[in-house]
């Protein structure tokens, strides 16, 4: 039946009164303020000021119900400045707009951690708990407070059903940590809202109010392997959602703001995102909170910006934020879908894996299309999505459709008089399998003696694993010491990249370029004091790398120790390097593998036999499997390799 069983509804699930702090929404008195009021709203906030914030509740589901039209909205004030009397205020409001068929409302709050990110959490029934993120009265910027664990712990507890949307991922101003994430909660992520859109980095409506950070984005999630279905949300502060004109423009940015040198945008007052208004849209049975909650719950559920935009996304009969698990690595995906706008579209784009795959050129207001995937299975984990693009700018994001491949290539070994037998057990062929005996372990961790002992310098080094590298980088200063400079990578399959101890503050902390192709470039200061937060002497970047274990990867390391290249303060594990720019050797076969055999193609049931040399402690195949995220390979342990 696909989508025709549902109807199609949008709604604003972000939405702040004047119960919050920052909320601007007519009634509060802006005469202290640093803002601009539209012009056609002038008189409205004079007549209003100083009234109840209570009120603007009230005021703000009346606008998403009838001037904006909307079939369902959420208040989502903030968590650590509300009291419980509060809590239950919103909960009571939510519950008296609520009228089945005509506008729904969910009872939230926003959860707002400076040190892991925010996460709106939403709830079916309108008696969830309140579960800040500091205790009422602390401030999430002076203390790191509550983790999402333990967010998730205590929903868990309550058993209120419940869910949690991470938002604005990437900006430094409170980034989400995405080491952190609970399925059973985490079912979508906001892609669009008034600070910009969060698909991808680099995208070309990036967040320009607040830094940007490199591997944060929802595709980066994605690639994480979270399935996280897309949503909208306005994030609006003025009581008017869906609308696309702003009530209030508010400062951004304090006076003598300093930029760090990687930053991509700035801008003093805080210019919203340009495509309005920000929604999300969900196919449900009924205009119920039930039907709502479960169609966002099963990623049912889709992002706009701009206009309503009617989109369809299904892949083998499977509907958007569903997975198609499949046994036959022959079998080719087949893609359908439906486009229609408010306006004449310009094209639609299908993303596999992060990558665009197929484009559509549209002519007129509607498109529908089949595709069939005739690419290469090159691992298990898979996701497309659909995004369409209205002449106007405006825009939609379906959630994905996952497509999981199981028992492909993967090989098992046994010992045989003295020969090795490798056999591939999986339904897929191995291609240009290599095999070699190893003379010693490639995998080695230890973090240098150098960093404990020097008080100041930059520290490199590298934790070698099979078919992996974990490249470290430390910048070390108890006084304030800026460190500036870029890796190149050669030689990889693949790599992400984490940040530690980095500042968490709207403009001129720490910042991270990535292009994604292997270039990386720094700017971090140690120890600058910038907020409570931001105490760390020792900040850094974790480089993951893949590697194939058969080929030569290096990476060509500059730093920049308080704007001087200074060898005698940058090491290269327990040493001082020689020269900055310097290489840095992170896969060096010839130093551990003495190649054996290899086999250009490898079906499924054959074998390799091998006969040992004397004294071979271990074995290398790669690949040995082709895994969730790609090639695998396989240390073989035949007894105790030396390091």
């Amino acid at each position: 039946m696909g989508y025709s069983r549902y109807n199609l509804y949008f709604g604003d699930l972000h939405c702040h009164s004047n119960l919050s702090l920052c909320g601007v929404c007519a009634g509060r008195d802006l005469s202290e303020r640093d803002a601009y009021v539209h012009v056609s709203l002038i008189d409205e906030y004079r007549e209003l000021s100083g009234t109840d914030p209570a009120e603007s509740v009230d005021r703000l589901y009346e606008f998403a119900r009838d001037e904006a039209g909307l079939d369902f909205a959420a208040v989502t004030d903030h968590d650590f400045s509300m009291t419980d009397e509060v809590w239950a205020l919103i909960r009571r409001k939510a519950s008296e707009w609520y009228s089945p068929g005509r506008f729904v409302t969910l009872s939230a709050y926003e959860w707002t951690s400076a040190a892991y990110g925010h996460r709106n959490v939403y709830f079916l029934t309108d008696d969830g708990p309140l579960l800040r993120c500091v205790d009422y009265g602390r401030s999430p910027i002076q203390e790191r407070g509550r983790s999402p664990r333990e967010l998730w712990n205590a929903l868990e507890r309550h058993g209120a059903p419940a869910i949690t949307v991470p938002h604005h991922p990437p900006i430094t101003q409170f980034p989400v940590d995405w080491s952190f994430h609970d399925p059973r909660f985490d079912r979508v992520v906001e892609v669009v809202s008034l600070w910009g859109v969060f698909e991808y980095y680099g995208n070309p409506f990036e967040c320009v109010t607040s830094d940007v950070l490199p591997r944060r984005h929802a595709l980066d999630a994605l690639e994480r392997g979270y399935k996280l279905g897309f949503v909208g949300g306005s994030d609006s502060h003025d009581c008017r959602p869906g609308a696309r004109t702003y009530a209030v423009v508010v400062r951004n940015a304090r006076e003598g703001a300093r930029l760090n040198s990687l930053s991509r945008g700035f801008t003093r007052y805080f210019f919203n995102n340009p495509l309005s208004p920000y929604l999300t849209a969900v196919y449900a049975e009924e205009l119920t909170r039930e039907a709502v909650f479960e169609a966002l719950r099963s990623r049912r559920c889709y992002a706009v910006v701009g206009a309503r935009i009617r989109l369809e996304l299904e892949i083998d009969g499977r509907l958007m934020g569903e997975e198609v698990v499949v046994d036959d690595p022959e079998h080719r995906p087949t893609v359908r879908v439906s486009a229609e706008g408010e306006g004449e579209l310009d094209r639609v784009e299908l993303v596999k894996n992060g990558r665009v795959v197929f484009r559509r050129l549209c002519k007129g207001r509607a498109v529908e299309f089949e595709w069939v995937d005739e690419g290469e299975v090159e691992r298990g984990y898979n996701y497309y999505y659909v995004r369409a693009f209205q002449r106007d700018g405006a825009r939609a994001w379906s959630s994905p459709v996952w497509v999981t491949y199981r028992n492909l290539g993967r090989l098992e070994a046994r010992v045989e008089g003295g020969a090795l037998v490798l056999r591939n057990v999986g339904l897929s062929s191995l291609k240009r399998v290599r095999i070699a005996a190893v003379r010693r372990s490639a995998v080695e961790r230890r973090e240098p003696d150098a960093l404990r002992r020097q008080p100041v310098g930059a520290f490199v080094w590298v934790e070698r694993l099979v078919d992996a590298v974990m490249l470290r980088l430390r910048f070390k200063g108890e006084e304030p010491t800026n460190f500036r400079g870029s890796l190149r990578l050669r030689g990889f399959e693949g790599y992400t990249v984490s940040t530690v101890n980095f500042t968490v503050v709207k403009y001129g902390g720490d910042l991270v370029a990535d292009d994604y192709r292997g270039s990386l470039e720094w700017d971090i200061t140690t120890s600058s004091h910038l907020n409570p937060l931001d105490a760390a002497s020792v900040k850094g970047l974790d480089v993951l790398v893949k590697v194939d274990p058969f080929s030569s990867a290096e990476a060509v390391v500059e730093v920049w120790v308080d704007g001087r290249l200074d060898p005698r303060r940058t090491f290269l594990g327990e040493r001082p390097v020689a020269e900055v720019p310097f290489t840095v050797r992170l896969s060096e076969p010839e130093c551990w593998l003495e190649p054996l055999t290899a086999v250009a193609l490898l079906p499924p049931g054959s074998e390799i036999k091998l006969l040992l040399p004397h004294r071979v402690r271990g074995v290398l195949a790669y690949p040995a499997a082709t895994g969730y995220f790609g090639p695998r390979a396989r240390l073989i342990r035949l007894g105790p390799l030396r390091s």
